[in-house]
Formats: structure tokens, sequence, C-alpha cells
């Protein structure tokens, strides 16, 4: 690729970005379960929420438009090596390597900024990358 040329990876800011806005998504439907029912276990509350971002996270990402909300706000999208959308499951085991790269202390994370194709722990695992539409 030549200086001239845009990568057509997307860099960490913008995908943090993209999490944060999904990560509020997310977080206010639980509050709004919690509202309903205040009186859940904390154990309830923290499964719940796991399950829900799983789903959330690999049913937008293995969608017809390969982004959650976040990802299609700043003009997104996970696709696999080749630029074709990833399955469920691929899309699953993708977001169990993130949770995973985030409680060790975020060192899967840090890929993304030193690696070629911007690439975290979770898109290596899968073979994924973000991608601009």
């Amino acid at each position: 690729m030549q200086d001239t040329e845009l990568s057509p990876y997307v860099d960490f800011g913008k995908r943090f970005t993209a999490w944060a806005i999904d990560t509020v998504i997310v977080s206010l439907f639980i509050v709004c379960i919690l509202i309903v029912d205040p009186e859940l276990s904390f154990i309830f509350i923290l499964m719940g929420y796991i399950v829900t971002e799983m789903i959330y996270f690999a049913g937008f990402e293995s969608s017809k438009k390969q982004a959650t909300p976040g990802k299609q706000t700043l003009g997104i999208k996970v696709t696999d090596l080749e630029g074709n959308r990833i399955s469920f499951g691929k899309a699953v085991f993708r977001y169990v390597v993130k949770m995973i790269a985030g409680d060790t202390f975020g060192i899967g994370y840090l890929a993304i900024i030193f690696s070629k194709k911007k690439q975290g722990l979770h898109d290596m695992a899968v073979g994924s990358v973000v991608v601009y539409k």
C-alpha cells in the first residue's frame, strides 16, 4: 500500500467509540429490566448482561449489515478476510475471545494498534477485520 492510499481497516479509536455506543445501548436495556424487577440478584444481572451483550454483538455482526448500531453509526462493519459476512458461530466465538482479551488488562486489544490489518486477538482468532463500509 502506498502512503497516499487510505487504509480500509478501522483504527482503535473509532472501534472504541463504536464499542462505547453499543455498551450504552446494552446497558440501557439491562436498566429497563431492573426497573421492571429491581429484586433481581447480582449474579442474575451479570449473567443476563453477558448473554444479552453476546447475542447483541454476534447477532448484529453476523447480520446483513455486518455491524452493531455503534458500528453502523460510524460507517464501519465486520467482515472475514475476503470481505464476506461472518457466521453467527464465528461472531459468538469472536465475542468470547473479545471478553477474554478485555479481561487480561486489555492486552488483546493492543494488537489493533500494532497489527497491519488493525486486528485485535479476537479478530485474529476468527479471521475477521473491521473495515469502512
